[in-house]
């Protein structure tokens, strides 16, 4: 099953930046060969539904590898029949698109 989806991975311990742990998980994104976009509160992705909860335990334990004790994990996975998100632009780029057509 194709899905679409966000996550947002939270490392909970005794460091205050983030950065050292989104990069992992940002690393592990890159490699897993999902479509995927990087934002302020999370990650936007499409893909397999199977590689995408392979790739949320692979970042959920790589946090934790890299120092976190704790490890919150916020997925949002939505999945069709009616069209094939492989081929669909993201409806963010579709949102884009309208608004560009609608200032012409």
């Amino acid at each position: 099953m194709y899905v679409s989806g966000e996550i947002q991975i939270v490392p909970i311990g005794p460091d205050v930046s983030f950065t050292k742990y989104i990069a992992r998980v940002e690393t592990i994104l890159k490699a897993s060969g999902l479509q995927h976009t990087m934002h302020d509160t999370g990650t936007n992705f499409q893909g397999d539904y199977a590689l995408v909860m392979r790739v949320t335990q692979e970042c959920m334990q790589s946090v934790m590898d890299g120092g976190a004790p704790r490890v919150l994990c916020y997925l949002k996975l939505g999945a069709r029949t009616d069209k094939d998100y492989a081929s669909e632009p993201s409806a963010a780029k579709k949102v884009e698109q309208f608004l560009q057509a609608k200032a012409q």
